[in-house]
């Protein structure tokens, strides 16, 4: 038995999976940086994230799961936001008609 503290096992497994971690963290989760200024490079990000996410073959099922997750979250509240930006439009343009 290689150790016979079990504090030491675990100090050691910690370790090894605290490295393990930083080593998936170094890979490039985007090609490029990107500026977004409307919401069609929001969508077209998130596309983009997707792609990568499935593409990934080192990642384990369930990261890849938890980060496309992530991205149909954001994704929801980009799609609410359009609901949200094609109401206010409707409501300026009602607003408008009566004042004229």
């Amino acid at each position: 038995m290689p150790f016979k503290d079990p504090e030491d096992r675990r100090r050691y497994d910690r370790e090894r999976k605290r490295l393990l971690r930083a080593q998936e963290a170094g890979r490039p989760a985007l090609a490029t940086p990107v500026r977004l200024k409307v919401a069609q490079d929001v969508e077209a990000l998130l596309d983009e994230a997707v792609r990568t996410i499935r593409a990934d073959r080192k990642a384990k099922g369930v990261d890849r799961a938890r980060a496309l997750t992530q991205v149909a979250s954001v994704a929801l509240r980009v799609i609410e936001a359009h609901a949200l930006q094609d109401r206010l439009d409707a409501v300026e343009q009602v607003l408008r008609l009566r004042s004229a």
